[in-house]
C-alpha cells in the first residue's frame, strides 16, 4: 500500500480537522490530533532490540512526514546537531542525534520547531556510519510523535507503563575490572574516597 493510499484512509478525519481550523476551533483540532488513534493500516510491528522475542508498534517515517504535511502544510528537518559519539570499554559504540523538525501552528503562519533525540548503539565503532543516520531518523520520528496519538505517541504504552530494560547484575569479573580501573584513574586520595 502506498503512502497516498494510507493517507486516503484518514481523509474523513483530515477533512474534519480542516473544518475545525477553518471555523477557528484550533484547540478542538489539536485535541482531535492528540486523542485520535492512527488507522490500523498505518501501524507496523518490528522486533524489539531491548526485549528479545517482543515487538513494538510504530509508523513509518515517510508516512508520519506525509501526515504532518497534510495537516500542517509543512514538515521539514530544521536542523540536526552534530552526533555525540561514545564507546564503552567492551567496544560498544553509540551515536546520539538531536534534531529540530519545523512545522506550523494550525491556522497561522507561525513556525514551531519540535525537538527529537535518539541514540543508536552498535557493537563496533566501525558500524557508526550506519548508526548515525538511523539515530537521525529515529530522532525525527520522536519529534513528530509529540504532536499526538494520531502520529503514534502512545502506540507502545496504551495498556501498561513503558518499561525500560533492566541490565543483568555485572559479573564478579566486571566488578573487579571496574575497581581496578577506578584505582588506576584515581589521582588523589579524595578521588579514591569518592570513587564507587
Amino acid at each position: 500500500m502506498t503512502i497516498k493510499d494510507q493517507l486516503k484512509q484518514a481523509e474523513l478525519m483530515f477533512n474534519h480537522i480542516d473544518k475545525l481550523v477553518n471555523s477557528g476551533k484550533i484547540q478542538e483540532a489539536y485535541e482531535l490530533i492528540q486523542n485520535e488513534n492512527p488507522p490500523q493500516s498505518w501501524i507496523i510491528e518490528l522486533p524489539s532490540i531491548a526485549q528479545k522475542g517482543e515487538t513494538f508498534k510504530t509508523i513509518k517515517l515517510e508516512l508520519m512526514e506525509a501526515v504532518m504535511r497534510r495537516i500542517f502544510g509543512k514538515c521539514e528537518v530544521n536542523h540536526i546537531e552534530p552526533p555525540i559519539i561514545s564507546q564503552d570499554k567492551s567496544g560498544y559504540a553509540s551515536a546520539t542525534v538531536v534534531v529540530g523538525v519545523k512545522t506550523y501552528v494550525l491556522g497561522t503562519t507561525n513556525p514551531i520547531v519540535l525537538s527529537g533525540v535518539a541514540t543508536e548503539v552498535v557493537n563496533s565503532i566501525k558500524l557508526l556510519p550506519l548508526a548515525t543516520p538511523k539515530a537521525s531518523s529515529m530522532a525525527v520520528k520522536n519529534a513528530i510523535k509529540q504532536v499526538g496519538r494520531l502520529l503514534g505517541k502512545y502506540l507502545n504504552n496504551e495498556n501498561e507503563e513503558l518499561e525500560l530494560p533492566i541490565e543483568d547484575k555485572p559479573s564478579i569479573e566486571d566488578q573487579t575490572e571496574a575497581v581496578t580501573q577506578g584505582i588506576i584513574t584515581a589521582k588523589t586520595i579524595n578521588d579514591l574516597k569518592s570513587w564507587r
